[in-house]
């Protein structure tokens, strides 16, 4: 049992039909559904993780990419502690799109957080549009920590994505506390 236990809030967000509630579905459960099932708003999912003996709880937003849904979305990103922005690399519009999702969370969640930047489908490589060059050169272009590709349907990376999050997690938090704890350490405990 875990004597010390940290809870995050996670948005993944991207357009619609990128496989964001698939990624979430493959890691939580090892499984793909190949029917496409419309998010409406925002579905929460919780991963509970093990990191010694401290137990990350990782409260999963999975905020639906159509359009009609961007007036309450901003309402979703507040308080996020990470982002995870997803696009589909057969289609070229949904990486167009990472600008405006990066905006959008900037504009909701003005202090750094961990990002990471997904590009989801890649087994679909015979329909491949947007190549790993141009991932990896939005990531750097961007405030993204990390690119990753991705495959919902075989599993692939999304492990690693998870993983990835929770290790950015928990080194922001780190340095959250050095930062703050900073000043104490020149001061007299004994008074």
């Amino acid at each position: 049992m875990a004597t010390n236990e940290h809870t995050f809030k996670l948005v993944i967000v991207g357009d619609a039909a990128v496989g964001k509630t698939s990624l979430i579905t493959q890691f939580a459960t090892r499984k793909f559904h190949k029917e496409y099932l419309q998010t409406i708003g925002c579905q929460l999912n919780v991963a509970e993780l093990n990191v010694g003996d401290v137990l990350i709880r990782l409260v999963i937003w999975d905020l639906a990419g159509q359009p009609r849904f961007q007036s309450v979305r901003t309402l979703y990103f507040v308080g996020s502690d990470a982002a995870i922005v997803v696009y589909d690399v057969s289609r070229r519009s949904t990486f167009e799109n990472v600008d405006g999702w990066l905006m959008a969370l900037k504009r909701a969640v003005p202090d750094k957080i961990p990002m990471v930047l997904v590009a989801n489908k890649v087994d679909l490589a015979s329909q491949r549009v947007v190549t790993a060059k141009e991932g990896e050169q939005a990531c750097l272009g961007h405030e993204f920590d990390a690119y990753l590709e991705t495959s919902a349907r075989t599993g692939e990376n999304v492990g690693e994505l998870f993983d990835t999050v929770t290790r950015l997690l928990i080194q922001d938090r780190l340095t959250e506390l050095r930062e703050r704890l900073t000043p104490f350490l020149y001061t007299s405990f004994a008074s």
